[in-house]
C-alpha cells in the first residue's frame, strides 16, 4: 500500500516521511536522513559545530533513536557546514569561566555519552570528514568504525593547545587505531594532520575528493552490511567491550578530573588565550 507524504512537527524538530524507507528529520542543530537501512547524521551548529551542552544532548537523542531503530544498520556522521566537521568543545559557552562545577560536570557527562553511544553502538558507523576535525571533532571521528576524509581539511587532537589534557579513554581510542607511539606524538604535538598525513599513520582509512565523500561512505557501509547484523553486533561487542567498560567504571572519576582540570587557574588562563584567538579570527 502506498504511503502518502506527510509532515509531523515534533518538539525537537520536524520529520518528513517520504515513503516507508526514506525519513528526513530536521532541526536547527542536527539533521538526520534515513534511506533504507542507512542513516546520515549531519551536524549543523554554526559557525564550526562546536559542542555545547544542548548540541551534545540533541546529538545523543538522535543517536538513541537510530540505535533503537531495528531497521537501521548503519550511520554516516558528517557536517552540514562547508569547511568544518567539528572544532571540538565550545570553549566560550561551556569551558571558559564556567558558571559552576555542576554545569561543567553535566557538560562533560554529555560528551562522554556521545562517545559511548558511537563507540559502543551496535550499528556500523562511518565518519565522513568533509571539513576540519579538531579536538572533540577528531574524538567523534575516532569513535566511528571507519573514517573517510575529504582532500583539503586537517584533523588532530589539539586539546593541549588550550591546556586541556585528553582523557584516558580518548588516548586509548587513538592508540588502538594508530599505535601508542604515534598517539603520544599526535597528542603531545597538537599536530594538525593533512588528510594524506592522517592516512599515512592510520588515523583515517581513506581519502577521497570532497564531492565523492558521502557516496564513498555509503559504499563502505553497503559492503559491511552484507554480513549478518547480529554477527556484526556481537563482533563489535567483543572488540569494544573493554574500552567501553573502562569508561563506564570510571565515569565519576573522569568527570571529577575534567572539572578539576578546567577549574585550575593556569588552565583557565590557557583557555582564555585560545578564546582571544577565536575572537580575533572573527
Amino acid at each position: 500500500m502506498a504511503v502518502s507524504r506527510f509532515r509531523e512537527v515534533l518538539s525537537k524538530g520536524k520529520v518528513l516521511c517520504l515513503g516507508c524507507h526514506h525519513v528526513r528529520r530536521m532541526s536547527s542543530l542536527v539533521n538526520v536522513e534515513k534511506q533504507g537501512k542507512v542513516a546520515v547524521l549531519e551536524l549543523n551548529r554554526k559557525p564550526v559545530n562546536s559542542f555545547s551542552l544542548d548540541f551534545l544532548q540533541e546529538i545523543n537523542e538522535n543517536l538513541d533513536q537510530m540505535e533503537n531503530d531495528q531497521d537501521c544498520c548503519g550511520i554516516i556522521i558528517t557536517s552540514g557546514l562547508p569547511k568544518v566537521f567539528s572544532a571540538g568543545l565550545d570553549l566560550v559557552k561551556e569551558v571558559y569561566k564556567p558558571s559552576s562545577e555542576k554545569q561543567l560536570s553535566t557538560f562533560w557527562q554529555a560528551f562522554q555519552e556521545m562517545w559511548l553511544r558511537v563507540y559502543g553502538s551496535r550499528l556500523l558507523t562511518v565518519a565522513a570528514i568533509n571539513g576540519h576535525a579538531l579536538a572533540g571533532g577528531c574524538v567523534l571521528s575516532l569513535a566511528c568504525d571507519y573514517r573517510i576524509m575529504a582532500e583539503g581539511p586537517t584533523i588532530g587532537l589539539v586539546e593541549t593547545e588550550a591546556g586541556v589534557p585528553p582523557p584516558f579513554w580518548v588516548f586509548n581510542n587513538l592508540a588502538a587505531i594508530v599505535g601508542k607511539g604515534a598517539a603520544e606524538k599526535a597528542i603531545l604535538s597538537s599536530k594538525r594532520y593533512t588528510a594524506k598525513e592522517a592516512l599515512d599513520i592510520g588515523m583515517v582509512d581513506k581519502v577521497v575528493p570532497k564531492e565523492k565523500l558521502i557516496d564513498e561512505a555509503k559504499s563502505q557501509l553497503n559492503e559491511l552490511t552484507v554480513f549478518s547484523g547480529r554477527t556484526m553486533q556481537l563482533t563489535k561487542m567483543v572488540m569494544r567491550k573493554d574500552a567501553v567498560d573502562a569508561l563506564e567504571n570510571r565515569r565519576e572519576e573522569d568527570i571529577k578530573e575534567f572539572v578539576d582540570t578546567i577549574m585550575d587557574e593556569e588552565v583557565q588562563k590557557a583557555i582564555g588565550l585560545q578564546v582571544e584567538k577565536l575572537h580575533k579570527k572573527k
